[in-house]
């Protein structure tokens, strides 16, 4: 599996959204600065309420608003995102699907996984100070999830590499493999 990250082909992106960060708000910094541009810089404004300037940034996942970064024909904006950068990823796209349960409300027991992200993700803007500390914690979450999906694909791949051998030997095995495919921009702990 190759993951192709745009980061190098765009000049570093301003980016605005609304205050108090929910899921789809979370999933796409993430999904922007992991993928897209490391640089991102993101700004949170009072909605409805602000009129938004072009120096504000690109607009996402406003609702009622005729602009490309957000829910439109049954997806969320996560998903727009993916689609309009064409990043091609099988993880993303199983994460994708999960982000989509956690954020469109109707679609939240299409994956096992949306009800917990939901649950995790919409109680970050209560427990930090601003919505930049909640995307930073946001993106810790966001990276778990990631490599999480991608542990499970390489587990069911390795299956018979690692059994008979040691948890400790697994471990390293199947961390060894996690970092090879990980993005640049996903890091791991080192191996202890």
């Amino acid at each position: 599996m190759s993951v192709r990250v745009v980061a190098g082909t765009v000049n570093s992106m301003k980016w605005v959204t609304r205050a108090h960060v929910h899921v789809d708000r979370v999933a796409c910094p993430w999904l922007i600065r992991r993928f897209v541009d490391p640089q991102a810089e993101f700004k949170f404004v009072v909605w409805p309420g602000t009129t938004l300037s072009a120096g504000d940034g690109t607009p996402f996942d406003f609702p009622d608003m005729d602009i490309p970064f957000t829910h439109h024909e049954g997806k969320c904006t996560f998903e727009a995102l993916i689609g309009h950068y064409g990043l091609d990823d099988p993880v993303l796209s199983e994460m994708a699907a999960i982000i989509h349960g956690a954020d469109v409300e109707k679609d939240i027991d299409k994956t096992p996984e949306a009800r917990g992200v939901e649950l995790t993700l919409s109680g970050l803007a209560f427990v930090s100070n601003n919505d930049h500390q909640a995307l930073e914690r946001g993106f810790i979450i966001c990276d778990s999830i990631y490599v999480g999906l991608l542990l499970r694909t390489l587990r069911k791949e390795m299956k018979g590499k690692t059994e008979g051998k040691s948890r400790e030997d697994a471990f390293r095995l199947l961390h060894m493999h996690l970092r090879e495919r990980l993005p640049r921009t996903i890091k791991v702990g080192p191996m202890k």
